[in-house]
């Protein structure tokens, strides 16, 4: 069982990119900021941003690794595959943990929407490009 190193970048990549879309003004970025009571990037959050950069993308790179590493087990080889691997990781881990977390930890719902929602579509293009790139 072998990945593809560079699908697994790119697609890290990829991650990295719709976060920086998904929660940016353009989206769901002042929603966002409103409902975690973040407040506006001052010179002095901006300090230090990189740092938490770094770590979200290397989190990233875990993330598609251990997706490449079930497609490569499960011998996907396109990208609707690929994806639709990623989709059923969605709603087989993610979604149902995080429904319980709200049944038993009340948050908002909006909030919960939000980070579903880039979590869903990192999961299914991460796995369109790592299946597709096999």
């Amino acid at each position: 069982m072998s990945i593809n190193i560079w699908s697994i970048l790119v697609a890290a990549i990829a991650s990295f990119i719709i976060g920086s879309i998904w929660y940016s003004p353009i989206l769901f970025g002042k929603q966002w900021m409103a409902l975690t009571n973040t407040g506006a990037v001052t010179p002095e959050k901006k300090k230090g941003i990189w740092k938490l950069y770094v770590v979200q993308f290397l989190l990233s790179i875990v993330t598609m690794c251990i997706l490449g590493f079930a497609i490569a087990a499960m011998q996907i080889t396109s990208a609707l595959d690929g994806a639709t691997l990623g989709l059923l990781a969605w709603v087989g881990f993610y979604a149902t943990f995080r429904a319980a977390n709200l049944l038993w930890q009340p948050g908002s719902l909006k909030l919960a929407l939000i980070s579903a929602g880039s979590i869903l579509l990192n999961l299914i293009v991460g796995g369109a490009i790592i299946g597709g790139w096999r």
